[in-house]
Parts: C-alpha cells; structure tokens; sequence
C-alpha cells in the first residue's frame, strides 16, 4: 500500500470548511485593501533562500527540500514566501512600489507536530519599493483587523532590532553572555549558538528560560534613528487605539529583517502571524535597492484556534425520478441558482437526511414538484419565480 508522505496533510471536511473560510476572508479583506494577490512557483532557485535567509540558518542547512534537476539545477520547495515575492517584484516591478498578497504552500523538514508540517499554508502580504512609517502602519492595522475577525481578542507583540549592523554587535555581545552561561542552556540552544544566536531568544524550552530572562537586551545597541522611527510608530499605533506590547526578545528568525518586527499572539499564547521590515533584503540577494515590509501566518495554527464555521447551501433539490431531476438541475442553472444535490439517487429519506445535515434553508422536491422551507415548515408549489424572489 502507498501511504501518505510523512508531514502531509489532507485537508477535508471540518478543516477545509476552515481553511476555505480563512482563505476567503484572507483575499477579501486584502483585496478590498488594494493588495494584489500573486501566486509565485513552488520551486525556486536555491540560491534564493541561501542568499535571503542567511546559508548558516537552521531552515537553510536542516529544513530545505533540495533537489538537482535533469540540468544540473540546483531548486528547492520555497520554505517561506517573502524572497519569493522579492525576486518578482525585482524582475517586473523594480522602479515601483506595489503591495501584495499569497496565499499557498510551503516546505519545510522539521519534526511534524500540531500547528507544523513539512507541507504547511502561509497567508501573507508585502509592500515593497519605497516604504516609510505609514506603510508599516499599514501592514499592522490591515492583519490585525483580519486576525481579530477571526480570533478575537487576539494581542500585537512588537520590537526593534535596529540596522543590520546594529543585530551584528548586539550579535556578540550575545554570544559572549550565553557562551558563559552554556552549561545552563538546552542542547537544541547549543547547536545553535555558533550560527544562530538569535535564535536562542525564541527558544520555549524551559532549561533555556532563566538564562534568556537576563540576556542583554537588544535595545541597549540600537541607533538614534532606528528609536525614533519606532517610537513614532508607537504613538500612531496608540492613536490609532491598536493596543500593543512591547517584547525586547522578540528577534524574528530570518536573516533579512532589521527595525520592525512583531507577532500576533492569541489568548492561548499561540504565535498566528508576524513579520517585519527588511530594508536591505533586495541588496542581500543582488537585486537592487527597493524595500519592504510584510506579515505572514500561519494558516494551520488559525485552523486550530477558530471554531467551526456554519456551512449551509440555501437549497437541495431532491427526487428519485432521474428525468424530473435533470429537468429541474437544468431550469435551475438557466437562471444561475446555485443549489446542492445527492451524489446519486437513493431513497428519498436518504436525501432528505443529507439535506439537514447541511442546514440548506430550502428544499426542492421533484417528486412533489414542490418547494418547502425548512426553517418554517411551509410548503408551496414550485415554481422558479418563488425562487427568484427569495
């Protein structure tokens, strides 16, 4: 027997009722404010990701699915989205700013556990070419009005690692304190400190609590500009009324950040979505001079902090006379009415069964020629104008 790849997953039934919700709502919302969806490939050169993400990062040197193809190329699966877009905007859009919005696939090789998998979904958007305050702003207001419509109550986390050159000083002051203090780290900490310090900061493991908690803190190496665009960016988030929290831990794991980053955080303590400002990525991967700030989330782990959403068709049509209920199928199409059916014609009972199980409002009977609200319990004799005018 073919099994399923290990890390996959099938989404069906309660999980693609959310999914779907989610995404809907995703490209609705975004749409509305004016960012442009895109769909980039699935595989990409692996250059790309050792160039962006930083070729020491555990998602480059652990995580990547790599493959040689039939010319020598050397691909991966796209573990995340933000390069991707990147190197778009870079081939047809370099001399613009534009905003955009995926939704999609990506690939990582990590231990498979609730809220990951080595296939996993990632919503999010970028704005890239000029950007200044507002379009962090921006970035900010627009995902926390769509991560509290779907998880309430639902707090914004935010921090400022500075300029690059800023991260690499704190960087060895960093590793000077934790190196001191190794004996009271994780292994997983350990065989991280050398190549990705800053991780260590995002680390959940309680051995590594203690020691994190009087790490120096990164807003001690932070230049005068890099505050002042963070402080003024504060005060349009409090005038805005966004409640924030301030966490000088938060680091972000990928290379290309620098100033802004923040999360989004359930009342479970769940991290959804986050992002940040990367300014220089464009010049990292020898792409020009353009910058860019975005957000992504994680689509499994809101799959698993929302409830269910209601699922329901307004009508079935239901018969056991093949020639009535193709007859009717048609009628119905020709004035474009959308409506549910039974898979094949089994007792009447059955069908009537299924259509309660999927709430419709409104139940078509051939065999009858009848049309009855399920909600009320009337029935009327049918006729398509009835239904035009529901």
């Amino acid at each position: 027997m073919i099994e399923q790849v290990k890390g996959t997953q099938n989404i069906i039934g309660d999980n693609a009722l959310k999914y779907l919700y989610i995404q809907n709502l995703f490209n609705s919302k975004f749409s509305d404010y004016g960012y442009q969806f895109i769909q980039t490939p699935q595989l990409e050169y692996k250059e790309l990701f050792d160039k962006s993400i930083g070729e020491s990062s555990e998602i480059v040197t652990k995580q990547m699915y790599e493959l040689i193809d039939k010319g020598g190329r050397e691909l991966v699966l796209r573990p995340e989205g933000t390069s991707s877009i990147v190197r778009y905007h870079s081939e047809f859009n370099k001399d613009l700013t534009k905003k955009y919005s995926y939704f999609g696939s990506m690939f990582r090789y990590e231990n498979p556990q609730k809220n990951r998998y080595r296939e996993f979904n990632q919503a999010g958007v970028e704005i890239i070419g000029l950007v200044d305050t507002y379009s962090d702003f921006q970035i900010i207001n627009d995902s926390f009005n769509f991560i509290n419509e779907l998880i309430p109550e639902t707090k914004l986390s935010i921090n400022t690692i500075g300029s690059i050159s800023d991260r690499e000083q704190y960087i060895k002051v960093l590793y000077e304190y934790l190196h001191k203090n190794i004996d009271k780290l994780s292994e997983d900490s350990i065989d991280k400190l050398e190549n990705n310090t800053l991780r260590i900061l995002d680390s959940n493991i309680p051995k590594d609590f203690e020691v994190i908690s009087k790490a120096p803190n990164i807003s001690d190496y932070i230049n005068k500009e890099s505050k002042n665009k963070f402080d003024t960016l504060l005060d349009i988030l409090s005038s805005s009324n966004i409640k924030y929290q301030i966490d000088n831990s938060l680091v972000r794991g990928l290379d290309y950040y620098n100033d802004l980053t923040f999360e989004f955080i359930t009342s479970e303590n769940v991290v959804v979505g986050g992002g940040g400002r990367y300014d220089n990525l464009a010049e990292i991967l020898s792409l020009g001079k353009f910058n860019g700030v975005g957000v992504a989330f994680g689509v499994e782990r809101i799959m698993n902090s929302i409830p269910l959403p209601e699922k329901s068709s307004k009508y079935y049509l239901l018969g056991t006379d093949i020639n009535k209920m193709t007859k009717y199928s048609k009628e119905l199409d020709k004035h474009n009415i959308n409506y549910n059916k039974p898979s094949r014609l089994t007792k009447e009972n059955a069908q009537f069964k299924e259509a309660k199980s999927l709430n419709v409002m409104y139940l078509i009977n051939t065999d009858e020629d009848t049309i009855k609200n399920l909600i009320t319990n009337e029935t009327e004799k049918f006729n398509i104008e009835v239904i035009l005018e529901h």
